[in-house]
């Protein structure tokens, strides 16, 4: 089983002040704990992630440390295998967000469909319901 991480994931996992901290935690302890096999995101939700949380903190060193736990860098263990869109992909994702325009995909979005079909990856891990009926989705809610 295979399982792509969503910013709203790793966000919520480091601000310790959102309602979805302990959600995100529980979920990427699961992920640590090998129930999904080797968890995968992209540059572009590490984009994503690491603007999100210099916009919402003062200090920047915050999106210093989100960036060491998605690369396994510092005192971060080595987790989560990060894919890079090629050019195919990144048509795809054009395609795929005007196909999908009706659910208000983001384009960083559209790139995580197009590499989760890309990969076969099995489930997104997601608080997003952008997804819902395009790929499979996990609610870190859930588990």
């Amino acid at each position: 089983m295979t399982v792509f991480v969503d910013t709203g994931v790793f966000y919520a996992q480091h601000d310790e002040d959102t309602s979805r901290h302990a959600a995100a935690q529980r979920a990427m302890k699961a992920i640590a704990g090998g129930r999904f096999g080797r968890p995968m995101t992209s540059d572009y939700v590490y984009d994503e992630t690491v603007t999100l949380t210099l916009s919402r903190f003062a200090d920047s060193s915050e999106a210093t440390t989100v960036s060491n736990r998605i690369l396994g860098r510092a005192d971060f263990p080595e987790m989560v295998t990060l894919l890079f869109l090629e050019r195919a992909q990144f048509f795809e994702a054009i395609d795929i967000r005007t196909r999908y325009e009706d659910q208000s995909l983001s384009f960083t979005d559209a790139t995580t469909v197009a590499l989760v079909n890309e990969y076969d990856i099995d489930h997104v891990l997601s608080f997003d319901d952008d997804f819902d009926g395009i790929v499979s989705c996990l609610d870190p809610a859930a588990l």
